[in-house]
């Protein structure tokens, strides 16, 4: 039972958990896009190639041109498509993966069939090398190839001579196995090795506590988002207080409770991917193309939530409107640090919070 789990998870995603397949799919669709891009210029200028070559040589059939140019468009086709259609539909890459796949496949079962006194070597060359270019789910994978040997022994057997086709379907049914788990271990491989990749790159991007951006993240990003917006940019700058205290009095585990429900309203309010953890107890946050009165309504929004829990947080608010094209992104956080130290010396200045009077 335990060895037929264990195949089908093979089969299915690549001997990975379903969840965890699920959750390379962004990946798998970015790194195949980027794979197409480049595969299916090779194959343009392969088929272009072969089409000047079929004009100009006696030693290619003429017949051929007509394929070579078929195929050629319909690499600059699949390569216009992923350029300027997959980035705003991400979920039609694979749908480019298989008509590239397919037009090559078809391309080695014409030829073959050009040449039916011989045995075919293009279709069979395909077969092994195409499963390899991408990232798919093994029983895709050999869906398709089988598809293919398919309807090549019919043609083959059903238009070629007898002694030939026989040995085509024997050539094609043996490689068309061999594929079949050369696939199966490639993309296993390839699969697993981009899932340590993303776990990796999590890792190095996450703040473990909260599941916020870290800093490394921040630093990386920062001087990009005069990038993101059009208008103005305004970034927080927020700071605990009382996490000393609060590790203390009731433990380190109850600092980090404070730190998560901080983070929490945070991250609800300014988005995943523009909600960092820059340090113990500071947070820095971006909102693009926005009021900043707005953005002080949902600071005194959280304030109040947080407050109702016993946390308390200093702000500091900085904006910037974008100009000429151009925004100083290390002003705008200085600023912004500035008017949360002052916002910091004024909560301690109250008597109830005083560091001394704890």
């Amino acid at each position: 039972m335990e060895s037929v789990r264990k195949l089908q998870k093979m089969f299915l995603y690549a001997g990975l958990e379903e969840e965890e397949y699920h959750a390379l799919g962004p990946g798998i669709r970015k790194e195949n896009s980027v794979l197409l891009k480049v595969f299916s210029r090779l194959g343009a200028v392969m088929f272009f190639l072969l089409l000047i070559a079929s004009m100009v040589t006696r030693g290619f059939a003429a017949v051929n041109s007509k394929t070579y140019l078929t195929c050629a468009v319909a690499m600059l086709v699949i390569l216009l498509c992923v350029r300027f259609l997959t980035p705003k539909h991400p979920s039609l890459v694979m749908l480019f993966v298989y008509l590239f796949e397919i037009t090559l496949y078809a391309f080695g079962i014409y030829v073959s069939m050009l040449h039916a006194e011989k045995a075919a070597v293009s279709a069979v060359a395909f077969l092994l090398v195409t499963p390899l270019l991408f990232y798919d789910r093994p029983i895709r994978v050999s869906s398709l190839l089988l598809v293919v040997v398919a309807v090549f022994c019919v043609i083959v057997v059903r238009y070629k001579d007898p002694y030939v086709a026989e040995i085509d379907v024997w050539n094609m049914t043996t490689f068309g196995v061999v594929a079949i788990a050369s696939a199966l271990f490639i993309m296993r491989i390839k699969i697993r090795a981009l899932a340590q990749s993303r776990q990796i790159e999590y890792l190095s991007q996450t703040d473990l506590l909260t599941g916020l951006k870290n800093r490394n993240h921040y630093e990386n990003r920062l001087s990009g988002y005069p990038g993101i917006c059009s208008s103005n940019l305004v970034f927080v700058y927020a700071d605990v207080n009382g996490l000393h205290e609060m590790n203390n009095s009731k433990g380190h585990a109850a600092g980090d409770r404070m730190l998560c429900e901080v983070a929490a309203r945070l991250q609800q309010c300014f988005g995943s991917e523009h909600t960092y953890r820059i340090g113990g107890d500071e947070f820095a946050c971006f909102r693009a193309d926005t009021q900043p009165e707005a953005v002080y309504a949902e600071l005194d929004r959280i304030r109040q939530q947080l407050a109702a829990n016993g946390y308390h947080v200093s702000f500091g608010i900085s904006a910037r409107d974008k100009i000429d094209g151009a925004l100083d992104v290390q002003e705008l956080v200085k600023e912004a640090e500035g008017k949360m130290y002052v916002a910091k010396r004024e909560f301690y200045r109250d008597p109830g919070h005083n560091r001394r009077n704890r």
